[in-house]
Formats: structure tokens, sequence, C-alpha cells
């Protein structure tokens, strides 16, 4: 009988031990987190414009330039990353950003093949100075659910802001996670991530908060949009400030019984939307846009916008197409 209970206990307790070690490995991270707020200068590239008219301003989530495969279960190749880099930064080049806040990039990730994009992106643009917010620092990612063996790979991504004029401040600030979800899903999800940077525009300090929020559970997306208003208004009272990146909600969008939480921001007597919420300005998806998830809020009292577009010259680089919007220092 002894010799028995020992034997269920040890065909019990070894499975159970390697799903513990298991998860232990895969939820650990590669990264130092004090590394996870960087700060980067390329001194070989010249800085922006002294006491610049005006600046171009460019958010883009460049969906790990996975492009319309993004959530896909299907088998990538390089080539294709390749083709959506060349696509992406094609479309930048043209824009000429002073200020690009990028949301999903990869720093060093199995599935886009380690390439260091936001390395990538500095270098051929020549934008002197960068910042990073990492959100995802794993050896393992859910998504795709299938197939499996893809998943066991590492994955650091995040969010970044690259400037032509010099950040003097970078600060990742973790927002909620979804407290429905059980603690072990949790740990193998990504930080939704504040990004606040301060840029100095020839001594003129600016304010860039670059967000990407929780796109799947709507109350949480809901209190992580007035995190960032709060914090929006909080910058406004001393600070030109932009709020950008994706807020994964739309105005046409289906969020469930819950209001969308988008409208927390438009109803803001501080913030406005560089552009109107109307069909031109869909950024998603970027075959067939239906609706806005991207967007670039900026405060009148300090800012003034002198145009905005939907970029589609980015094509189908990524599942989202970049906003673009020029603005003055009041």
């Amino acid at each position: 009988m002894k010799n028995t209970l020992v034997a269920g206990a040890i065909a019990l307790g070894i499975p159970a031990a390697a799903l513990v070690g298991t998860f232990i490995y895969i939820s650990s991270p590669n990264w130092a987190e004090a590394d996870y707020d960087n700060l980067v200068t390329y001194e070989e590239y010249p800085p922006g414009t002294t006491n610049p008219e005006q600046l171009n301003v460019v958010s883009y989530n460049i969906g790990y330039l996975s492009g319309l495969t993004n959530q896909q279960a299907v088998e990538r190749d390089q080539a294709l990353f390749d083709a959506n880099q060349a696509a992406a930064i094609a479309a930048l080049e043209a824009l000429e950003p002073d200020i690009l806040a990028l949301q999903e990039i990869d720093f060093d990730a199995y599935r886009s093949f380690d390439r260091n994009q936001q390395y990538a992106v500095s270098a051929a643009l020549e934008m002197a100075f960068g910042a990073i917010a990492v959100n995802w620092d794993k050896r393992y990612v859910p998504f795709p659910y299938w197939p499996p063996a893809v998943h066991y790979r590492q994955v650091i991504s995040g969010q970044a802001v690259l400037s032509r004029y010099p950040i003097r401040r970078n600060e990742r600030l973790v927002l909620e996670k979804v407290p429905t979800n059980p603690f072990y899903y949790n740990a193998l999800y990504l930080d939704r991530v504040a990004q606040v940077t301060e840029i100095d525009v020839s001594g003129q300090p600016l304010i860039v908060i670059n967000v990407h929020l929780e796109a799947f559970d709507a109350p949480t997306r809901i209190r992580q949009t007035q995190v960032a208003r709060d914090l929006a208004e909080g910058y406004a009272e001393d600070y030109p400030v932009l709020l950008l990146g994706d807020f994964n909600s739309s105005l046409n969008r289906d969020e469930g019984d819950d209001p969308r939480s988008i409208g927390i921001l438009l109803d803001s007597p501080v913030l406005a939307s560089a552009l109107p919420t109307a069909p031109s300005s869909f950024t998603f998806p970027s075959d067939q846009p239906q609706y806005t998830l991207d967007y670039i809020f900026y405060t009148p009292a300090t800012l003034e916008v002198v145009a905005a577009e939907i970029v589609a010259e980015a094509a189908q680089a990524s599942d989202h197409l970049p906003v673009q919007a020029q603005v003055r220092l009041r």
C-alpha cells in the first residue's frame, strides 16, 4: 500500500513539477527591467531644425511588420518582413516625421527574425533620438493560438518614440491588467503601457504620451482610457501635450454593453483630436479601413494643428494605417 502511494505521488508530482518549471521559464524575462525604458542616441544623425515653424508628428502601430497576417495562424518567412519594412519606411520617409510614435514594435523577437525594428526605422529615417517602452518580454507568446510549436520562443516587444529633437525623459507607466483574467493568463499577457516622453524642441518642452490600450476587455479599456486622459490633462497644466497611439476603440465599433471608451477622450475639455471622427479617418484594417483605432490628441491651448491625414501610402505593411499631424507650438 505504501509503495502504491509513493508511486502515485511520484506519478503526479513529476508532471506537476514539470508544469510549474515550464511556467516559470516561459514567463521569466530576458532583459533587466531597468532596460525597459531606455533612451538611445545616434550621434551620426543630424538634430532637427532649430526653432521649427511646425512639427510633423506621426503615430503608427506597425504590428511588428507582419502586415495583414498579424494575429493569424500562418507561417511567415523573412521576405514578408523585409517587404513590409521597406514599404513602411518608404511611407515614413516621404512624411519626414520630426516625432514618430510606434506601437507593436519588436526589439528582439524570433517572430520578426530577431531584427531590432526600432533601430531599423531610426537608421532609415536618420532620427537621432529614441526612447523605448517594453511591454512584452517573455519566452512565450500565446497569439495566434495555433500552432503551439511557435509559442515557445523569445519575444521582446513594445512601443517607441523617435525624435529629431532630444528626449530628456522617458517614463514607462504600466496600466491595469484585466482583473477577471486568471493569474496565469495575465502572467503571459502583455503589459498595456503609457509611455511618457519629454522632448526638448529648441528649449521648449513638449510632452508626448504614447499608448497602446487594452484590445479585448471593454471595462478595462475604459479605465485605462480615463487614466490616459487624466495623465494628459495633468501635464497640460504646464506643458503642450500630444497623446497618441492605438486606443483600440472606435465610435462605430461594437464594444458590448459598455460605452465606447474613446468617447472619454473626445469629451475632454483640454484635448482635441487632430482628425475628425469620420470615415476619412478610419485606420483599421489597413486593406479596407472600417474603424478609427489610432488617434493623435493635442492641447489646443498650446498647440495648433496645421494639417492632418491618414497615410494610405503605408498600404499593408501593418494591419493599421499611420496617422499624421503637422502641429505648431503656440
